[in-house]
Order: C-alpha cells, then sequence, then structure tokens
C-alpha cells in the first residue's frame, strides 16, 4: 500500500505541473488509482509512508492534530487527502534537514491556523441571534476558503462535486447549482460561496469545498464561532 500511496503523490504533483491539456488526462488516472485505493487510509499504512510510529500517530490522531474518520466498521482512519497532503509537506520539511519533520509540519500548520482564523475579519458584521451556531461555523469556514481560492482548490471541489454526483451522494439539484457556481469566474465563485443569505445558507450544506481547511483550522473556528454566538 506505501509503495501505492507514493504514486499517487508523485501523480498529483505531475498534474499540478502539467500544461492543461495533459493535466487532465493524470488527473483522470489519478482518480481511477484514488478510487481503487479508497478514500481512507489505515493508521498503519499511514505511519509507514509518514515515516513515524504506530503510537506515535495515534497520539497525533487522539489529540486531533490528524484528522481521522470513522469508517463503516467503526474503525479509525485517515482520509486520503489528508495523509497525501501531510506526506508532501513532511517531504519538504524533511528535505530542508529537519530530524522530526512531522512534528515540524504540525506544528507549521498550528502556527498558520492561529494565524488565518480571525473570527472577526471573517464574520465582521454578523449578528449572532440571527443565525445557528452551524450556520455561522459554515460561513466562516467558507470565507477563509474563499480567501485562499486557487485552481487547486477549484480543481479539487470540482473533482469532489463529480464523484458525489456519480455516486449519488448529492440530489441532483444541489449538484446541478454547484456544478453552475464551480463554472463561473474564481471571483464569482468567492462571492458566492461567502454570500450570507438564505440561499447560500442551503448550498453551504453540501458543499464540495468541505475538508478543504486543516484539522487545526476547523478547530479554531469551532471555537472561535462558538465564542461569538456566546457574547
Amino acid at each position: 500500500m506505501p509503495l501505492v500511496l507514493e504514486s499517487l503523490l508523485q501523480l498529483r504533483q505531475a498534474a499540478r505541473e502539467a500544461e492543461p491539456r495533459l493535466r487532465g488526462k493524470l488527473e483522470s488516472i489519478w482518480e481511477s488509482l484514488a478510487a481503487v485505493v479508497g478514500p481512507t487510509i489505515r493508521p498503519a499504512d499511514a505511519a509507514r509512508l509518514l515515516g513515524v510510529s504506530e503510537p506515535s500517530l495515534k497520539r497525533w490522531l487522539d489529540s486531533r492534530d490528524i484528522a481521522s474518520v470513522l469508517t463503516p466498521r467503526g474503525r479509525r482512519e485517515i482520509p486520503l487527502g489528508e495523509l497525501l497532503d501531510l506526506v508532501d509537506e513532511v517531504n519538504r520539511t524533511r528535505e530542508s534537514g529537519s530530524r522530526r519533520p512531522l512534528s515540524g509540519v504540525l506544528r507549521e500548520r498550528a502556527r498558520r491556523a492561529e494565524a488565518a482564523v480571525d473570527i472577526d475579519r471573517l464574520l465582521p458584521h454578523t449578528r449572532p441571534r440571527a443565525h445557528r451556531t452551524a450556520e455561522l461555523q459554515a460561513l466562516a469556514y467558507h470565507r477563509l476558503v474563499a480567501e485562499r481560492l486557487d485552481d487547486h482548490l477549484l480543481e479539487q471541489a470540482r473533482r469532489r462535486l463529480d464523484e458525489w454526483t456519480n455516486t449519488g451522494r448529492i440530489h441532483p439539484a444541489w449538484s446541478e447549482q454547484w456544478g453552475s457556481i464551480l463554472s463561473r469566474s474564481p471571483d464569482e465563485i468567492r462571492e458566492a460561496i461567502s454570500a450570507d443569505t438564505p440561499e447560500a445558507q442551503q448550498l453551504r450544506q453540501t458543499s464540495p469545498f468541505a475538508g478543504t481547511l486543516t484539522e487545526h483550522e476547523r478547530r479554531l473556528l469551532t471555537k472561535a464561532v462558538a465564542a461569538r454566538v456566546s457574547r
């Protein structure tokens, strides 16, 4: 399994750097291989790929510094995208000479999250009593996504929407609306996903931008919104 995951990582990087005509073909191959691997990875395989022991990885999973999900069989595993992002960052950190690259990556993620999650910037004029907490969390989440929206994030969202549509995980009406939004210019997409309107609130419940932020950022957003609502 680690060899397959390494191939996925290399293929993803090649797709990012490829010219547009080749990028689509590489992404198609990547999606086919990712479907074979599955949406989540066992901690044992993840630990080997990250170059850490299973007990060390378990501590980071327990502290939620690394995202995990429960599979239908009740096992805790790591989302494929989360793991590949971590491996990519760990490899770059290791090349810089770090002896504990995963620790360094997680510390840097925490530092970036602290800098990025400024609730007064993300929700400057919100009246908390007019919203449910979950709606505010989704609004702040998507406003942060909008700030860092780029071609890579858009490609991820489009692939995720295609997957959900093909597997029936999203209602056709929502799929059509999201498809329309994701076909627009980046500025129009930013405006649509960060709007504070009833229509946008409903749309964000089925967002293909789910999983875009790191676990650190999601945790900080949740705490910040809870504090804002309790004022």
